[in-house]
Protein backbone atom coordinates (compact mmCIF):
# COMPACT_ATOMS: atom_id res chain seq x y z
CA UNK A 1 0.00 0.00 0.00
CA UNK A 2 2.58 2.50 0.82
CA UNK A 3 4.77 1.62 -1.97
CA UNK A 4 1.08 2.29 -4.65
CA UNK A 5 0.81 5.72 -3.19
CA UNK A 6 4.45 6.45 -3.38
CA UNK A 7 4.04 5.88 -6.71
CA UNK A 8 1.14 8.25 -7.36
CA UNK A 9 3.01 10.82 -6.27
CA UNK A 10 5.73 10.22 -7.48
CA UNK A 11 3.59 10.23 -11.05
CA UNK A 12 1.45 13.81 -10.24
CA UNK A 13 4.99 15.52 -9.42
CA UNK A 14 6.39 14.24 -12.64
CA UNK A 15 3.29 15.78 -14.34
CA UNK A 16 3.42 19.09 -12.72
CA UNK A 17 6.75 19.70 -13.77
CA UNK A 18 5.52 19.86 -17.29
CA UNK A 19 3.24 22.69 -17.85
CA UNK A 20 1.73 22.10 -20.71
CA UNK A 21 1.20 18.06 -20.21
CA UNK A 22 3.29 14.94 -19.74
CA UNK A 23 3.44 11.93 -22.50
CA UNK A 24 3.40 8.50 -20.45
CA UNK A 25 6.73 7.57 -21.84
CA UNK A 26 8.15 10.68 -20.04
CA UNK A 27 6.14 10.04 -16.72
CA UNK A 28 7.52 6.63 -16.51
CA UNK A 29 10.99 7.35 -16.89
CA UNK A 30 10.78 10.15 -14.41
CA UNK A 31 9.34 7.56 -11.97
CA UNK A 32 11.47 4.90 -12.87
CA UNK A 33 8.07 2.76 -13.44
CA UNK A 34 7.39 0.44 -16.44
CA UNK A 35 4.95 1.80 -18.75
CA UNK A 36 2.43 -0.66 -17.66
CA UNK A 37 2.39 0.34 -14.21
CA UNK A 38 2.70 4.12 -14.89
CA UNK A 39 -0.70 3.44 -17.00
CA UNK A 40 -2.86 1.55 -14.81
CA UNK A 41 -1.57 3.87 -11.91
CA UNK A 42 -2.39 6.63 -13.67
CA UNK A 43 -5.87 5.36 -14.94
CA UNK A 44 -6.33 5.50 -11.34
CA UNK A 45 -5.71 8.98 -10.80
CA UNK A 46 -8.35 9.74 -13.65
CA UNK A 47 -11.07 7.77 -11.81
CA UNK A 48 -10.05 9.89 -8.82
CA UNK A 49 -10.51 12.71 -10.51
CA UNK A 50 -7.00 14.27 -9.93
CA UNK A 51 -5.60 13.82 -13.64
CA UNK A 52 -6.75 14.59 -16.88
CA UNK A 53 -5.80 13.09 -20.43
CA UNK A 54 -7.95 15.56 -22.62
CA UNK A 55 -7.19 13.43 -25.84
CA UNK A 56 -6.47 9.30 -26.25
CA UNK A 57 -3.07 8.78 -26.30
CA UNK A 58 -1.98 12.19 -25.60
CA UNK A 59 -0.38 14.10 -22.69
CA UNK A 60 -1.51 14.07 -18.84
CA UNK A 61 -2.19 16.88 -16.90
CA UNK A 62 -3.00 17.53 -13.45
CA UNK A 63 -6.88 18.95 -12.59
CA UNK A 64 -8.01 21.69 -10.52
CA UNK A 65 -8.67 19.27 -8.25
CA UNK A 66 -5.27 19.38 -6.36
CA UNK A 67 -5.20 22.97 -6.64
CA UNK A 68 -8.35 23.02 -4.30
CA UNK A 69 -6.27 20.79 -1.98
CA UNK A 70 -3.19 22.95 -1.90
CA UNK A 71 -5.34 26.16 -1.46
CA UNK A 72 -4.73 26.10 1.78
CA UNK A 73 -1.09 26.07 1.69
CA UNK A 74 -0.99 28.87 -1.08
CA UNK A 75 -2.80 30.98 1.57
CA UNK A 76 -0.14 30.19 3.76
CA UNK A 77 2.76 31.11 0.94
CA UNK A 78 0.79 34.70 0.89
CA UNK A 79 1.32 34.88 3.84
CA UNK A 80 4.75 33.88 4.32
CA UNK A 81 5.64 35.87 0.97
CA UNK A 82 4.18 39.03 2.44
CA UNK A 83 5.93 39.12 5.84
CA UNK A 84 9.07 38.59 4.77
CA UNK A 85 8.92 40.99 1.34
CA UNK A 86 10.19 43.63 3.63
CA UNK A 87 13.62 41.28 4.56
CA UNK A 88 14.17 40.20 1.16
CA UNK A 89 14.10 44.02 0.21
CA UNK A 90 16.81 44.97 2.68
CA UNK A 91 18.96 42.18 2.09
CA UNK A 92 18.47 43.34 -1.84
CA UNK A 93 19.66 46.94 -0.75
CA UNK A 94 22.33 46.06 1.73
CA UNK A 95 24.39 43.02 -0.56
CA UNK A 96 23.55 44.64 -4.00
CA UNK A 97 22.73 41.03 -5.27
CA UNK A 98 18.87 39.77 -5.85
CA UNK A 99 17.43 38.10 -2.94
CA UNK A 100 15.41 34.95 -3.14
CA UNK A 101 12.61 33.04 -1.09
CA UNK A 102 11.77 29.55 -1.69
CA UNK A 103 10.01 26.45 -0.60
CA UNK A 104 10.03 22.91 -0.69
CA UNK A 105 7.66 21.67 -3.93
CA UNK A 106 8.36 17.71 -3.95
CA UNK A 107 12.08 16.73 -5.11
CA UNK A 108 12.00 20.64 -6.00
CA UNK A 109 11.68 23.97 -4.30
CA UNK A 110 9.59 26.78 -5.99
CA UNK A 111 10.41 30.52 -6.28
CA UNK A 112 7.74 32.58 -3.83
CA UNK A 113 9.12 35.97 -4.43
CA UNK A 114 12.47 37.43 -5.49
CA UNK A 115 13.70 41.00 -4.65
CA UNK A 116 15.79 41.70 -8.00
CA UNK A 117 19.15 43.83 -8.25
CA UNK A 118 20.19 46.48 -10.40
CA UNK A 119 23.57 45.07 -11.20
CA UNK A 120 24.12 43.37 -14.22
CA UNK A 121 23.03 39.25 -14.16
CA UNK A 122 20.42 39.89 -11.83
CA UNK A 123 17.66 37.38 -11.65
CA UNK A 124 18.51 33.32 -12.12
CA UNK A 125 15.13 32.05 -10.91
CA UNK A 126 12.07 33.32 -12.03
CA UNK A 127 9.59 33.50 -9.50
CA UNK A 128 6.79 30.42 -9.80
CA UNK A 129 10.03 28.84 -11.27
CA UNK A 130 11.33 25.51 -9.98
CA UNK A 131 14.61 23.78 -9.36
CA UNK A 132 15.79 20.95 -7.82
CA UNK A 133 16.64 20.19 -3.92
CA UNK A 134 19.72 18.56 -4.89
CA UNK A 135 22.74 20.04 -5.89
CA UNK A 136 21.49 23.62 -4.95
CA UNK A 137 22.35 25.22 -2.26
CA UNK A 138 18.53 26.55 -1.88
CA UNK A 139 17.90 23.22 -1.94
CA UNK A 140 20.42 21.85 0.70
CA UNK A 141 19.86 24.70 2.87
CA UNK A 142 15.84 23.59 2.72
CA UNK A 143 16.72 19.95 3.32
CA UNK A 144 19.31 21.33 6.07
CA UNK A 145 15.78 21.62 8.56
CA UNK A 146 13.52 18.80 6.66
CA UNK A 147 14.40 15.54 7.55
CA UNK A 148 11.63 13.95 5.88
CA UNK A 149 12.07 15.39 2.95
CA UNK A 150 15.99 13.87 3.43
CA UNK A 151 14.46 10.27 3.65
CA UNK A 152 12.13 10.30 0.97
CA UNK A 153 14.90 11.78 -1.44
CA UNK A 154 17.48 9.07 -0.37
CA UNK A 155 15.46 6.50 -1.43
CA UNK A 156 13.72 8.02 -4.66
CA UNK A 157 16.55 9.46 -5.54
CA UNK A 158 19.26 7.32 -4.39
CA UNK A 159 22.47 8.48 -6.91
CA UNK A 160 21.77 12.11 -6.95
CA UNK A 161 21.54 11.71 -3.00
CA UNK A 162 24.63 10.50 -2.63
CA UNK A 163 26.22 13.65 -4.01
CA UNK A 164 24.50 16.24 -1.97
CA UNK A 165 24.52 14.33 1.28
CA UNK A 166 27.70 15.57 2.39
CA UNK A 167 26.78 19.10 1.56
CA UNK A 168 23.89 18.71 3.04
CA UNK A 169 25.01 17.87 6.36
CA UNK A 170 27.38 20.71 6.02
CA UNK A 171 24.68 23.18 5.64
CA UNK A 172 23.22 21.54 9.45
CA UNK A 173 26.38 22.10 10.86
CA UNK A 174 26.56 25.92 9.18
CA UNK A 175 23.39 26.88 9.20
CA UNK A 176 23.65 27.80 5.74
CA UNK A 177 24.11 26.24 2.48
CA UNK A 178 26.79 27.58 -0.56
CA UNK A 179 26.46 26.84 -4.30
CA UNK A 180 29.74 28.27 -5.98
CA UNK A 181 28.65 27.56 -9.40
CA UNK A 182 28.20 23.74 -9.05
CA UNK A 183 24.88 24.17 -10.15
CA UNK A 184 24.37 26.99 -12.55
CA UNK A 185 27.17 28.25 -14.50
CA UNK A 186 29.27 31.60 -13.11
CA UNK A 187 26.58 32.23 -10.69
CA UNK A 188 27.13 31.56 -6.99
CA UNK A 189 24.69 31.31 -4.18
CA UNK A 190 24.01 31.35 -0.27
CA UNK A 191 20.70 29.88 1.26
CA UNK A 192 19.41 30.58 5.05
CA UNK A 193 16.86 27.97 6.40
CA UNK A 194 14.01 29.69 7.75
CA UNK A 195 12.89 27.60 10.81
CA UNK A 196 9.01 27.00 11.86
CA UNK A 197 7.68 24.65 14.66
CA UNK A 198 11.46 22.85 14.40
CA UNK A 199 11.50 22.19 10.64
CA UNK A 200 12.57 24.15 7.93
CA UNK A 201 9.65 26.35 6.14
CA UNK A 202 11.82 27.90 3.80
CA UNK A 203 14.93 29.41 2.73
CA UNK A 204 16.36 32.70 2.24
CA UNK A 205 18.82 33.35 -0.63
CA UNK A 206 21.09 35.48 -2.32
CA UNK A 207 22.45 34.77 -5.70
CA UNK A 208 24.80 36.66 -8.36
CA UNK A 209 28.42 36.36 -10.84
CA UNK A 210 30.94 34.57 -8.84
CA UNK A 211 32.90 37.45 -9.29
CA UNK A 212 31.15 39.60 -7.16
CA UNK A 213 30.26 36.63 -4.59
CA UNK A 214 33.62 34.74 -3.68
CA UNK A 215 33.18 32.30 -0.60
CA UNK A 216 34.70 34.55 1.98
CA UNK A 217 31.82 37.15 0.82
CA UNK A 218 28.87 34.16 0.35
CA UNK A 219 29.85 33.59 4.30
CA UNK A 220 29.33 36.97 5.00
CA UNK A 221 25.75 36.98 3.28
CA UNK A 222 24.34 34.26 4.85
CA UNK A 223 25.36 35.56 8.31
CA UNK A 224 23.44 39.02 7.25
CA UNK A 225 20.83 37.31 6.06
CA UNK A 226 20.68 35.15 9.24
CA UNK A 227 20.46 38.93 11.20
CA UNK A 228 17.73 40.24 9.16
CA UNK A 229 15.51 37.91 8.95
CA UNK A 230 15.64 36.68 12.70
CA UNK A 231 16.68 40.17 13.96
CA UNK A 232 19.29 38.31 16.21
CA UNK A 233 23.30 38.63 15.64
CA UNK A 234 24.23 35.29 14.91
CA UNK A 235 25.98 33.73 17.80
Amino acid sequence: MIQSVQRAFQLLEAIATAPRGARLSDIADAAQLNRSTTHNLLATLQELGYVAQPSRGGVYTLTDRLTDLARGASVADDLLRERLRPALEKITQDTGETCYLAVPAGAQYLCLDAVEARTPLRLTIPIGGREPLLGTAIGHALLSGRPDLRSRLAVDHPAAWRQAADRVEQARADGYALDLADYHPDISCAAVPLWEEDRARAAIAVAGPTTRLPEARLRQIATHIRETVTGQPSP
